[in-house]
């Protein structure tokens, strides 16, 4: 149970270190100021170029796998609840990172590398094919557009969860309920403002 509960608050703790925001600040760059004020590896791309950008991504994807990769290959965690409550909580330390107030980023690097873990990549190359249709039809738009997408995207991995618990692998569900949940409440302004517009 104490083993447990240790993983569940590293990979928590590794999800809270703000790569992009940090290598932002190393460049005089301060992402709550660029574009929505996400503190995330889009808005460093934005701000600083891609090379930066997409190291920030990277790094923040890395983040949503470790280091509960190795305390799963290593037998330290086995249970599949635990494991999917301890991808979460990566999830949520980046989201509602102590490093910045609790006010952390989108997450959306984060999970990706949390579902390419928990499914061997299927997750995401679901998710990675339904957002990249979504991108070519509407392109680059504003930060309240592309919540949009982001909501419509994550909703629509739904449907290989739903698969996925009716082959037994039920554990899936407490990650996309939770992980959705946090998507939806990140997004919560530039959805809000959308609608107030409409």
């Amino acid at each position: 149970m104490m083993r447990n509960l240790l993983v569940i608050i590293i990979q928590f703790i590794s999800g809270s270190i703000m790569y992009s925001y940090l290598i932002a600040k190393m460049l005089h760059i301060d992402l709550r100021k660029v574009r929505d004020g996400n503190p995330g590896g889009y808005n460093l791309w934005i701000s600083a170029g891609w090379k930066f950008g997409l190291l920030g991504i990277f790094l923040d994807y890395f983040k949503g796998m470790f280091p509960l990769n190795l305390f799963i290959h290593y037998g330290i965690v086995t249970e599949p609840n635990i494991i999917s409550l301890a991808a979460l909580a990566g999830i949520a330390g980046h989201a509602f990172s102590p490093m910045l107030y609790f006010n952390g980023g989108k997450a959306i690097a984060t999970s990706f590398g949390a579902w390419t873990l928990l499914t061997n990549g299927e997750a995401v190359l679901f998710l990675g094919i339904i957002l990249l249709i979504l991108v070519l039809i509407f392109g680059t738009t504003t930060p309240e557009e592309d919540a949009k997408k982001v909501i419509v995207g994550f909703s629509s991995l739904s449907i290989y969860v739903a698969y996925k618990v009716l082959t037994g692998m039920s554990h899936l569900l407490i990650l996309y309920i939770g992980n959705l949940s946090i998507i939806y409440y990140k997004h919560r302004k530039e959805l809000l403002y959308k609608r107030s517009n409409n």
